[in-house]
């Protein structure tokens, strides 16, 4: 991984937004094998309706520009995923909060491996630091279940806020909390790298 980029649906150029769909298409569709209603038998990019202007992608690259790693960022005042789509994985009233946001779409699938921990690390690492500089504290989310334990090799903590549902694939709801214990317990666990992946916060087109 060379370069992790941060930026909204808007500020996407042709080429990357084309690249992204692309990408999410052949991970979720492909590979993990979604039924989503977005998507047809002539689909090639995967989109759906909460893939607003606004929405911010975090956009791991490679060396030679191929994505490795993404994330999507909605606001939990505004329509996202799993208050609109898994209402019934939430054992509380939905969410409305400017300081909890959704995370979405989460993969580090790249030549066929499904999961990297170390791109997932980084992705963690960069949707932390700029969800800390919009004050957000909590981010939720679905998933399966058995990320509970990849996330603890991170050294973090899914919170379960609903009850799990096996007819989904045994997916649930989760919290994540973003503070300063988060942060530590990945700088912590990081191993020695060769090199420093930038970190890049853009309002351009890339």
């Amino acid at each position: 991984m060379e370069d992790i980029v941060v930026t909204k649906m808007k500020n996407l150029s042709p080429a990357a937004r084309q690249q992204l769909g692309l990408y999410r298409h052949t991970v979720f569709v492909k590979h993990m094998k979604w039924e989503l209603p977005s998507v047809s038998a002539e689909t090639v990019e995967e989109w759906d309706e909460f893939d607003r202007d606004d929405s911010t992608n975090v956009v791991a690259y490679t060396q030679d520009r191929r994505i490795c790693g993404y994330a999507r960022l909605l606001p939990t005042t505004q329509p996202y995923l799993l208050g609109e789509i898994f209402p019934d994985l939430c054992s509380r009233p939905l969410i409305s909060d400017p300081f909890t946001w959704e995370l979405s779409r989460f993969t580090t699938f790249h030549n066929g491996a499904a999961v990297n921990v170390q791109t997932m690390r980084r992705l963690l690492e960069s949707l932390f630091l700029y969800s800390g500089q919009l004050g957000v504290r909590r981010l939720i989310g679905v998933a399966p279940c058995g990320m509970q334990r990849l996330y603890r090799r991170l050294g973090l903590v899914l919170q379960p806020i609903g009850p799990i549902r096996p007819g989904r694939g045994g997916v649930a709801a989760f919290s994540l909390d973003v503070d300063a214990d988060a942060m530590r317990a990945l700088r912590d666990g990081a191993l020695e790298r060769q090199m420093h992946t930038p970190v890049r916060r853009t309002g351009d087109a890339i």
